[in-house]
């Protein structure tokens, strides 16, 4: 399965933040988990294995907390259509492995570094029981030149009912914490409800 939107004409959207991590170390910003869990918003988090390995008692903190569903962002975020079969299977594996190590759980949904993918990246993630997950609302938000006020603009623009926003929260999402509560409440005006990226998978 590959996801874009979420399969629902209801007016709903789900809200995702990448943590991705190379074999350069990645931040945290728990300002964005903090603004969650104030408002009470479900969000999907995709998180590298290499990432969770080095935030390992944020990881588990996360996964104590049903506000938020934890995903896979592969281990050490490749560009996966240059892997061969055997190459993305033993990244997802590896990711896979340190997943349920630190959450106790397997993950229902991933997302390729990057976006990037193609038919043998969603077949070999199929294999794993995961839906290969993208989104249709870019923020814009790995760009350190973009401001919270445009972040909100590209939400404001693009977001209709059963939109993915993406967002990052490894430190890379250089505004995003200031323009997440407007966010918020941005689309709660317009009547949006939160939802986890696992609710529309298997209806």
């Amino acid at each position: 399965m590959l996801l874009r939107r979420l399969p629902t004409t209801e007016n709903v959207v789900a809200l995702t933040f990448d943590a991705c991590q190379t074999l350069k170390p990645a931040g945290y910003a728990p300002e964005i988990i903090a603004i969650l869990r104030r408002e009470r918003v479900p969000a999907t988090l995709f998180l590298g294995g290499r990432w969770m390995e080095w935030h390992a008692d944020v990881t588990r903190s996360l996964a104590r907390d049903p506000l938020f569903e934890l995903a896979t962002h592969s281990y050490l975020h490749p560009h996966f259509p240059k892997l061969t079969e055997k190459q993305m299977r033993a990244d997802l594996e590896q990711a896979l492995a340190v997943h349920q190590k630190l959450t106790g759980r397997k993950p229902k949904a991933f997302r390729p570094p990057y976006g990037e993918q193609n038919p043998l990246t969603v077949k070999v993630a199929e294999s794993y029981g995961l839906a290969t997950v993208l989104w249709d609302v870019e923020t814009g938000d790995p760009d350190p030149k973009s401001s919270a006020k445009e972040i909100l603009r590209e939400v404001s623009r693009q977001t209709k009912p059963g939109s993915i926003v993406i967002q990052h929260m490894n430190g890379r999402g250089w505004h995003s914490p200031e323009a997440l509560p407007e966010i918020v409440a941005l689309l709660r005006r317009r009547g949006f409800r939160f939802v986890q990226i696992s609710e529309s998978l298997h209806r």
